[in-house]
């Protein structure tokens, strides 16, 4: 009988823990740094003062890793930009005014994407976590 009641004592203790663990309210932590001032010329700027531009003839890309952007900022007309996808997570690379959609990209993936040809700072968002923000820069 003693044996019985620890067992069903421990059950119920599991138990609790189990629905505590299920109450509590799903958070996504996401970590978006803010966005840095752009200066007149429209460039972001590094610590370094100088536009993030990839060295030429590299391949720009756009890494998303604890749910942020970061990578190239600076890139040619019509650049394609390889995005990896280092998070567990699907995500997106969507531009703000349509210019550019990857579509979902899974946990641990990669694609290509093409830019715009027209010069300009365009904003891009994650689709499915729209907190998300970054921006790169087309420039001849």
């Amino acid at each position: 009988m003693k044996r019985v009641s620890i067992t069903l004592l421990i059950c119920a203790i599991a138990g609790a823990v189990t629905l505590i663990g299920l109450a509590r309210p799903a958070t996504e932590t996401t970590t978006a740094a803010a966005e840095p001032a752009l200066p007149a010329d429209g460039h972001q700027v590094t610590d370094g003062g100088q536009a993030a531009t990839p060295p030429a003839g590299a391949p720009a890309a756009i890494t998303i890793e604890g749910f942020a952007f970061g990578g190239s900022t600076v890139v040619a007309p019509g650049q394609a930009v390889t995005v990896t996808n280092r998070d567990s997570a699907p995500h997106t690379v969507t531009a703000r005014d349509g210019s550019f959609d990857t579509g979902t990209i899974n946990g641990g993936g990669e694609t290509t994407l093409t830019l715009p040809t027209q010069p300009g700072t365009y904003e891009f968002f994650c689709a499915i976590h729209p907190s998300m923000v970054g921006t790169v820069t087309v420039q001849a």
